[in-house]
C-alpha cells in the first residue's frame, strides 16, 4: 500500500520530519511574512514522551513546564493506541524567545472545519492570556498548517488573534513538505492547474 500523507498521524509525522530538519540547518522555522517573524528555533531532539495538556481541553494544560520543557527539542505528541487526543496541537517547541510555539497540523480540506480549529486557538490564547503564571513565564504562539486547502479557499484569523495565531494554508503549507510534497500532491490527487492560483498565508 503506497503512503498516504493525506490526513492523521502520517501527515504529521511528515511535517514533524521535515520541520526537525529544516530547523537544524536554518536555525529557524517558518519563513517571515504578513506581520509574522520567523521562530528562532534549531532542533536537535525529537521527543515523543511529553504532553502540554493531559485531557482534550485547555483546562487539562500542565503547571510545571519549566521542569521538563527544552529549547532545541521538537516535540511530538503521542495520541491513540491507548493516548488521548491531544489538546490544540500535534507538535510544539520552545524558541529561545521564550515562546511556545503549538503546530496544529490538519489534513481538513473544508474552510468551515478549519476555521472551527482555529477558533478554539483564538479561544486558547484569550485564556492564556487571563493565566497570570502562563502569560508571565512564556508567549504562546499558534501555527496551523493546512496543506487541503485550495488556492480559493482562505481561512482568516481575527484581527485581535493576528499576532499569536498564523495559517499557513493550501500550497504554502504544501511547500513546508518539501521533497514529500509530491507523495502528497500524489495522494490528493492535485490538479497541475492549481499551480495558477494564488494561495498565501493566513
Amino acid at each position: 500500500r503506497s503512503l498516504d500523507l493525506t490526513g492523521g498521524k502520517p501527515l504529521e509525522y511528515a511535517y514533524a520530519w521535515v520541520l526537525a530538519v529544516e530547523s537544524s540547518v536554518r536555525g529557524k522555522l517558518f519563513a517571515s511574512q504578513k506581520g509574522h517573524r520567523s521562530f528562532d528555533f534549531k532542533c536537535s531532539a525529537i521527543d515523543t514522551d511529553h504532553r502540554l495538556f493531559e485531557d482534550k481541553d485547555e483546562k487539562s494544560l500542565k503547571m510545571n513546564l519549566k521542569d521538563w520543557l527544552q529549547r532545541d527539542t521538537l516535540y511530538l505528541v503521542k495520541e491513540g493506541n491507548g493516548y488521548t487526543t491531544h489538546y490544540l496541537c500535534d507538535l510544539f517547541f520552545l524558541t529561545k524567545n521564550r515562546e511556545i510555539v503549538l503546530v496544529d497540523v490538519t489534513g481538513l480540506d473544508n474552510v468551515d472545519k478549519v476555521t472551527k480549529k482555529v477558533d478554539n486557538h483564538v479561544g486558547f490564547m484569550r485564556d492564556i492570556a487571563g493565566n497570570e503564571k502562563m502569560a508571565q513565564e512564556f508567549e504562546w504562539r499558534s501555527v496551523v498548517l493546512a496543506p487541503g486547502l485550495k488556492g480559493k479557499d482562505t481561512v482568516e484569523v481575527p484581527k485581535e488573534a493576528r499576532k499569536s495565531i498564523r495559517v499557513i494554508q493550501g500550497r504554502a503549507a504544501r511547500g513546508y513538505l518539501r521533497g514529500l510534497q509530491q507523495i502528497y500532491r500524489y495522494t490528493r490527487q492535485f490538479e497541475e492547474d492549481e499551480d495558477g492560483e494564488d494561495e498565501e498565508d493566513g
